[in-house]
């Protein structure tokens, strides 16, 4: 081949070198990013070094942890301090302290996290959580200080291939996302929740959307149990008329009793002296001066979900159908009948509250950032 004709090659080939080298170099970046992604063996590690600045955001990271399709329940919620009359009211692992005093409180104060199952972002797009790889409980909530940090998650945004192994110790590979200031704000957090956000390590999330993440199961790919407090809150919207209280009452202890729990019901003495129907993993609340109530129940999520749900749903229909049989007796216009805010997969229109008067009521404004973030970066 003469000169000339080399020159002409060159010139005709140009072109396409310049659009083949920076898809070469994506090609080839991606995977020395995963090989040489720094390891974090628990999500309190990993979020440890994004506050100290050793990991930036858009970093590929590798993370021991169990991957979970459940999250803390997104509205805040009302429940009683206690979980009974004695420690073992409450079912799952028990809280354990080298202060037997501080144990026996921890333990009698404290409640499974409520928890839930978000609504799909986008088709094959998922909101999940990755908890310590060893963790038994999503979390806990009480009165003790501690207790409602002892288990640290990551919120995650994955696609349906990496769900596989849920509940299961694994090893994700994934790149490290921010919520930055604007994407809460354009949602109506104030920009002084984004700085308590970002001390307490609240807007990260890890990103196993991208094709070239990865799950890997540890061993076996074992699913081991998980506990979680199955969460309802419900109000009821009087128009006319005035419901009585021990009916409403007499029918919760019914409803907790069809599904085999043996009730015990309490009032407190003081302050909004609200009334608490308890049995060993169950509690209910009903507020006498507003029209107001939980249900709250201590349930394994990772094996025995499908049966501890069923009997869950049981209590919440049950109470419904109680609502409306007091609300006929007493001649009373109930204008929400049958509205009881337990399920998010049936109440995807959640995320929207943040735009609303109830802004105030979300107890998750990252989960909806993750949305935006998502729905932006589409554009």
């Amino acid at each position: 081949m003469d000169e000339n004709t080399g020159k002409f090659l060159t010139q005709q080939l140009y072109p396409d070198l310049k659009n083949w080298i920076p898809a070469l170099y994506r090609r080839f970046k991606t995977p020395l990013d995963k090989l040489r992604a720094p390891i974090f063996s628990s999500p309190s590690d990993l979020l440890n070094a994004l506050k100290s600045n050793q990991v930036k955001p858009d970093s590929w990271v590798t993370l021991e942890c169990k991957p979970s399709m459940f999250g803390p329940f997104l509205r805040n919620h009302f429940i009683t301090p206690f979980i009974g009359h004695h420690t073992s009211m409450r079912l799952g692992p028990p809280l354990v302290a080298e202060n037997p005093v501080m144990a026996i409180m921890g333990q009698a104060t404290s409640h499974l996290k409520p928890v839930g199952m978000y609504p799909p972002i986008d088709d094959d797009l998922y909101q999940i959580c990755l908890y310590p790889s060893d963790a038994t409980v999503c979390g806990m909530i009480g009165l003790i200080p501690g207790v409602n940090d002892l288990v640290e998650y990551l919120p995650a945004v994955s696609n349906g291939k990496n769900l596989s192994f849920c509940g299961m110790s694994c090893n994700v590979r994934g790149v490290v996302r921010q919520i930055d200031p604007k994407l809460l704000t354009d949602i109506g957090v104030p920009i002084e929740q984004y700085e308590e956000l970002r001390q307490s390590g609240d807007i990260w999330f890890l990103d196993l959307s991208v094709d070239e993440s990865e799950v890997e199961p540890h061993g076996e790919a074992v699913t081991t149990e998980m506990w979680g407090g199955l969460y309802a809150s419900g109000h009821i919207e009087i128009r006319d008329g005035e419901l009585k209280v021990d009916p409403l009452v007499d029918g919760m202890v019914e409803s907790i009793k069809k599904v085999g729990f043996e009730p015990h019901v309490t009032q407190n003495q003081a302050k909004r002296r609200e009334i608490t129907v308890y049995a060993q993993g169950i509690r209910a609340v009903i507020d006498i001066q507003s029209p107001i109530y939980s249900i709250h129940m201590d349930s394994e999520i990772a094996l025995q979900y499908k049966d501890n749900k069923k009997k869950f749903d049981a209590v919440c229909k049950g109470y419904l159908d109680v609502i409306n049989e007091v609300a006929g007796i007493c001649n009373v216009d109930v204008a929400n009948p049958d509205d009881l805010d337990f399920s998010y997969t049936n109440s995807e229109k959640s995320y929207s509250v943040l735009k609303s008067l109830g802004a105030d009521h979300i107890a998750d404004p990252v989960g909806i950032a993750i949305r935006d973030w998502h729905r932006k970066r589409g554009k």
